[in-house]
């Protein structure tokens, strides 16, 4: 992993290292549609308000896609992109199959 590699996936750990921000994210595992911001309130014991900042930050590093439809906002997880990340990080730590004994 390079440089900007792990810069991202340190901005990915932290957009999910918030409570109510990984709650969303788990709601939105669970979505098989793009759901609004008020749909998505249930999972995190906020307002509103609260959950679209939320939803915003989660946006803005590509965690979450955010797409509108007239004047309102749908939001949906970005799958590919947190899997691949979350994945890379996950493949780093494996150990070998000669490490510490393991087969």
């Amino acid at each position: 992993m390079d440089e900007s590699q792990l810069n991202d996936l340190a901005q990915l750990l932290k957009a999910l290292g918030e409570y109510n921000r990984l709650s969303l994210v788990y709601k939105l595992c669970n979505c098989s549609a793009p759901e609004n911001a008020m749909c998505l309130c249930d999972c995190c014991s906020v307002d509103a308000s609260v959950t679209s900042r939320h939803l915003k930050a989660l946006t803005q590093q590509g965690v979450v896609k955010m797409e509108k439809r007239g004047r309102e906002r749908l939001y949906s997880l970005n799958r590919t992109a947190v899997s691949e990340k979350l994945r890379a990080l996950a493949d780093a730590i494996k150990p070998s199959e000669h490490e510490f004994g393991y087969r």
